[in-house]
Parts: C-alpha cells; sequence; structure tokens
C-alpha cells in the first residue's frame, strides 16, 4: 500500500509517498480501506517539530529524537472496512467509518486497523467520506474542551482562531448546545462564521477583544495569542479558560490555576458517533479548505503551514494513482 512517510523532522518536503506492507487486523481489529484524510495543524506541528516554546526536548523524548518513531503520521481516517478479526462483531466488510489511531497517527495511509472498541463510528448514509473525515480532528478537540469546561446553554463563549478546523465545529457544536458565540478571526472568513452560527464576530485586525470592555463566561483560544495572562480580565466571575494551544509556561499555569484548562483530552468512539449524528440532523456542517490528491501531500503540509486554511485540508486515494 502506499503511505506518506517521514523519516526525520522538517520543512513539508520531507514527506515521502512509499510503499509499505498493507497491515493485517489482529482478532480485535478493524481493516479500514481509506478514502479520505486530513493533514492538520498536529500533523504539521509534529512533522516540522514545531511545538509550544519550552516543550521541544520533552516532545523528542516522546516523538523521537532526530525523526518521528511513527514515520507515518495521520489522525483520522475515513473509508470501507476491508476485513475485520475474527473476535470482531460490531463491524463487517463494507461499512463506511470514521477511524483514528489518536496520537498514534498511522493514518495517512491507504489501509488502517483500528481496534474495535478504539476510535471509530459509521458514516451516516447522507455524508460523504471526506466531509465525515473533516469532522473528526476539529470536533472531536472542541467536544472535549467543552466538556472539560462544562459549557452551558446560555452561556457567553468568545472562540479564539475561529476559522480553523477547531474553531469552526467549536462554533458550530457551542450553538447547538445553547451558548452564545463570539468568533473572532480574519474580515475575510466573518461571513462564514457568521453563517456557521456565530452571533458575534469580531475581526482580529480592528479590534481587541480584551479590551473591548466584553467579559465571557468561558474563552477558547485555538491560536496560541490569546494566554490566560492577557484574557482573564474578560472573564466572568466563575469564567472558565479552554487553551487548546500553549506554551510550557502556560501549561504549567494551566495545572494550578483552577479557571485555565489545558492538555490533549482524548478522542472516543463517543466522540466521533456524536459528530456523525450531529452532522446527520443539519446541526454540524463540514468545513473543508481544499481536497487534495494523497500523492500532493506534500502541498497539503503546505497549506496547512501556511496560517490562511479555513476549516480542515483533505487528502483524497486515488485507487488509480
Amino acid at each position: 500500500m502506499r503511505a506518506a512517510f517521514i523519516d526525520r523532522y522538517g520543512p513539508p518536503e520531507v514527506v515521502r509517498i512509499m510503499e509499505v506492507p498493507t497491515p493485517a487486523p489482529a482478532d480485535d481489529e478493524v481493516l479500514v480501506e481509506a478514502s479520505a484524510t486530513t493533514v492538520n495543524s498536529g500533523d504539521a506541528r509534529v512533522r516540522a517539530l514545531r511545538v509550544p516554546r519550552g516543550v521541544g526536548p520533552l516532545m523528542r523524548l516522546r516523538l523521537g529524537l532526530t525523526g518521528p518513531r511513527q514515520p507515518i503520521l495521520g489522525f483520522e481516517t475515513a473509508g470501507r472496512v476491508a476485513a475485520v478479526g475474527s473476535a470482531v462483531t460490531a463491524f463487517r466488510p463494507g461499512d463506511r467509518v470514521v477511524a483514528s489511531r489518536g496520537f498514534r497517527f498511522g493514518c495517512h495511509a491507504e489501509f488502517v486497523t483500528v481496534a474495535e472498541d478504539g476510535q471509530i463510528a459509521r458514516i451516516p448514509a447522507a455524508l460523504d467520506d471526506a466531509g465525515a473525515v473533516s469532522l473528526c480532528f476539529g470536533g472531536s478537540t472542541a467536544l472535549n474542551f467543552f466538556r472539560l469546561g462544562k459549557l452551558a446553554a446560555g452561556e457567553a463563549l468568545l472562540v479564539n482562531g475561529a476559522s480553523g478546523a477547531v474553531g469552526t465545529m467549536a462554533v458550530q457544536i457551542a450553538k447547538h448546545m445553547g451558548a452564545e458565540v463570539t468568533a473572532v478571526c480574519s474580515a475575510a472568513n466573518a461571513a462564514l462564521l457568521a453563517r456557521l452560527g456565530a452571533d458575534h464576530v469580531i475581526d482580529y485586525a480592528a479590534e481587541d477583544f480584551t479590551r473591548n470592555g466584553r467579559r465571557y463566561d468561558v474563552i477558547m483560544d485555538n491560536h496560541g495569542n490569546a494566554p490566560y495572562s492577557r484574557v482573564k480580565a474578560s472573564l466572568r466571575p466563575g469564567g472558565r479558560f479552554l487553551m487548546v494551544i500553549g506554551d510550557l509556561g502556560q501549561m504549567v499555569a494551566a495545572s494550578w490555576r483552577k479557571p485555565a484548562i489545558g492538555g490533549s483530552p482524548p478522542v472516543t468512539a463517543d466522540d466521533y458517533r456524536t459528530l456523525m449524528s450531529l452532522a446527520e440532523r443539519g446541526a454540524l456542517t463540514p468545513v473543508i479548505d481544499t481536497v487534495l490528491p494523497f500523492t500532493q501531500i506534500v502541498e497539503a503540509h503546505r497549506r496547512v503551514d501556511s496560517g490562511h486554511k479555513v476549516g480542515s485540508v483533505v487528502l483524497a486515494f486515488d485507487r488509480d494513482g
């Protein structure tokens, strides 16, 4: 099978497509034949070892000293079940699914094995594979942070960095939960965020949300440029700060500051089932920046590195290529 292989940290050009053995599912595993995957900000950061200040040495120890120990990145995949292990009962060949191996990666490949009780869910008939896979990274991140932050109906939420994969999902999920949502983005993306349900949109180039006098129950920072020290005056009493991206100092501070919540929450099959159900009911719309052939994965990494993508960058597998 074809897979995108990385043997050293560096720019997008370090990614190479190679032929590697097709995995066989263990007794409790499902083998997914992929039709679509994504390149998200996490993939790009691991590829470049572009990590928050202060955590570089720790990440080298965790990921690999000179290159990723797992040379095939990719957080999520969508496709059809090609085979199942002898003990699998919940899925059968032909089922359309989204799946993830979490931070074990491995989804930038034509075939991926996932545990039956792992991060895997069926795709509803009305949703295509590209749309389904585009929901997963941002949607699961938003669900987990809202769960940890105990976002409630009627609360005021501000989403900083609202036009990326996490932000576009966070705005929609929060509206579905009954929150009043303020989206911070560029003027070019304001109309999109309004269509996705944002009650208020702030152009970061024209207005500093930390200085406009408004206060929120929950502030979610997806960009990394709005640390707790900058936004704390914009939180109401009892307010919570959701730090999706932060450096080592901010992570340490989050561990003892009650209003600040950080970390990498785990993805679950329940999260994926929730996302698929919301999309089936029309409460969650995929936001896709671009769809590229898998053979153009280097260009996909470049697009993510640009910092200007809106929603998800999707790769489609061409079985004739």
